[in-house]
């Protein structure tokens, strides 16, 4: 049973970023162009992140996570600022953004499907690890979204020199909240918050953008 539920959570993992992209572009009408783009952004990202984190010292699994957390913060929230503040200058609404959103969040979600595949027949795999990948995606998907939808409000309205930080930052937590989570049942909820917080506040975003006045 738990085999057959790692093979369901890699497929979860791997396809369910692309079915909700086209969820996303039929319901809302946003173009898909900005998803492929996030792809080929998050390979070379990821890699340098990887060769900088490995030069880490893993002694204080505390410090550890605190500087793990704010590399990510910086480089992916980084490079997504650069992407949509200048090569994506004609995909400049919130529903593009969230393209994006679901692009980078398909990379993430490569990795961790194929993981779930490679734990078939190893019996190391958690019981839940089904539930737990759903949720996971679909955590990780609604956060990458909102952080997105944030850093192009940033650049919209001139304010990324507030915004950007902010994402930076809030990805920084996100991923040390995260790192905690296996351990700490406080940390799992400071996560879920966190999340809940950045989707009401890229929501809040998204209807100052369709109406300025509203500011």
């Amino acid at each position: 049973m738990t085999d057959i539920n790692c093979f369901l959570a890699g497929i979860v993992r791997l396809f369910g970023p692309p079915a909700l992209l086209i969820l996303w572009h039929k319901k809302s009408g946003a173009r898909l162009y900005p998803a492929f783009i996030a792809l080929p952004v998050c390979f070379p990202v990821f890699i340098i992140g990887a060769v900088i984190r490995s030069g880490f010292s893993q002694e204080n699994l505390l410090s550890y996570f605190i500087l793990q957390a704010l590399l990510y913060g910086f480089l992916e929230e980084g490079a997504k600022f650069l992407v949509l503040r200048f090569f994506l200058t004609d995909y400049d609404s919130p529903k593009d953004a969230a393209s994006y959103g679901i692009g980078h969040s398909a990379y993430e979600e490569f990795g961790a499907g194929i993981s779930c595949f490679g734990l078939i027949g190893t019996g190391s795999a958690a019981s839940d690890i089904l539930p737990m990948g759903i949720w996971s995606l679909i955590e990780g998907t609604a956060f990458a979204v909102g952080v997105t939808v944030l850093i192009l409000y940033g650049i919209r309205t001139g304010r990324s020199k507030i915004m950007l930080p902010a994402a930076m930052l809030l990805h920084a937590l996100s991923n040390f909240t995260g790192a905690l989570a296996p351990y700490s049942v406080p940390a799992a909820l400071l996560r879920i918050l966190l999340t809940a917080g950045i989707c009401y506040a890229a929501y809040r975003c998204r209807k100052a953008l369709q109406d300025p006045f509203s500011d």
